[in-house]
């Protein structure tokens, strides 16, 4: 009898260590939104481009985020502390600089990581030793997301006609029967009339920044000082970083890293 107690308590501390070891092994992310805080690549600590916020959210077996240009999307999975993805990108494109960046973040973050985390970070180590870290989302960082659905709800379906591009009036360029220079939002969409052609392009908007995607356009020849006035108008907005809105939402407002700018008012 007493071999059989003995026996008995083998299997159940077999058992219970089988039970310890699983949840050891449990990552659960899910319901967590983080930061990117930290990059090193090839030994290296890359420099996060400045009023970027890279992010990664996970939900039941769903991860998404900003990586910089381009929103990402996809299935994740977690076994023995490592990270599996499957992700989709949008195809905005953007400067050497950004793009290089975003390829190194997306690089790390779809090679199997090994995770460690805590309360406030999130630590994801390839085997090659690359590096993201992660800190989790504030209450602040919350209402920039918040702020952020408002201004592309209010953008979406709605059209601009450009009043002033760097400085210059363009009542003194186009007459009152002209349709002038326009830009239109659906989704994460823009198009428009840049003067002789239309225009059309892709667009993301994080916390006041704003990336515009490669624009393109229609081939029509027009009057010189229209041509001329076109590239400026595309050349602006291609580079523009900033977007806001102000005269109780009925001025919008680009402007580029240099302070070149394109006010519109709305149609």
């Amino acid at each position: 009898m007493k071999r059989v107690f003995i026996l008995i308590g083998i299997v159940l501390m077999f058992i219970v260590n089988c039970f310890v070891l699983s949840a050891a092994k449990t990552v659960n992310l899910n319901g967590t939104s983080w930061e990117l805080s930290e990059i090193k690549q090839n030994g290296l600590n890359l420099q996060i481009p400045s009023n970027t916020k890279i992010t990664v959210s996970f939900s039941g077996n769903k991860i998404n985020g900003f990586s910089g240009i381009n929103k990402f999307n996809g299935t994740y999975r977690i076994r023995d502390f490592v990270l599996s993805t499957t992700l989709n990108t949008t195809l905005m494109g953007g400067s050497e600089e950004l793009m290089n960046f975003e390829m190194a973040f997306l690089d790390i973050l779809q090679s199997s990581p090994r995770i460690s985390y805590n309360a406030n970070t999130l630590t994801l180590k390839n085997r090659n030793g690359n590096t993201l870290t992660f800190r989790k989302n504030s209450n602040n960082n919350q209402s920039d997301s918040n702020s952020l659905s408002n201004l592309t709800k209010e953008l979406s379906d709605t059209k601009w006609e450009l009043v002033k591009i760097d400085r210059k009036e363009m009542k003194d360029i186009f007459s009152p029967n002209d349709d002038g220079i326009t830009i239109s939002f659906s989704g994460n969409r823009i198009s428009g009339n840049s003067g002789v052609n239309n225009y059309f392009c892709d667009y993301i908007v994080t916390a006041g920044n704003i990336t515009v995607g490669t624009i393109g356009s229609t081939k029509i020849a027009g009057p010189d000082n229209l041509m001329k006035l076109e590239r400026q108008y595309l050349e602006i907005l291609q580079n523009a970083k900033k977007i806001s809105l102000t005269n109780n939402k009925t001025t919008l407002i680009f402007t580029t890293d240099s302070g070149k700018t394109l006010i519109f008012e709305k149609i």
